[in-house]
């Protein structure tokens, strides 16, 4: 569950279950503060997320060791409303030392079966991986 809470003008702030908390907003020239993430980029950071979790654990389970990973995460969206993403591409770098076959397996299993982010999307979007 999560709530989220009008604060003013188009500024909301989101809480989860567990007490976490984000700020969600807007651009000022749209009545926003520009004080927190727009909506549609939080979309992008949980499909980032969901996949970046997967794949490092799966990677990790495998003996890989991970010193970073970074995934950038970017929509293209449609120009009539609803406005929603038309193309999504993911560009992931991982350094560490595991086996690149690791990587490509784990970032499969996240794509194909665990990802539940990705299963909501893929009929209503273009998914572009890059690794």
């Amino acid at each position: 569950m999560v709530k989220v809470s009008w604060c003013e003008g188009l500024r909301f702030e989101a809480e989860d279950r567990h007490g976490h908390k984000i700020v969600v907003d807007t651009e000022e020239k749209f009545g926003g503060s520009d004080q927190g993430f727009r909506p549609l980029e939080l979309f992008l950071a949980g499909l980032a997320g969901c996949m970046g979790m997967d794949i490092v654990g799966i990677l990790q389970k495998k003996g890989g060791k991970i010193d970073s990973f970074v995934i950038e995460a970017s929509g293209i969206r449609a120009e009539d409303h609803p406005r929603k993403y038309t193309k999504i591409t993911m560009k992931f770098k991982c350094e560490g030392d595991y086996k690149r076959e690791d990587l490509l397996r784990s970032f499969e299993l996240s794509r194909d079966k665990y990802c539940s982010a990705v299963a909501m999307l893929k009929s209503s979007a273009e998914l572009e991986f890059v690794i």
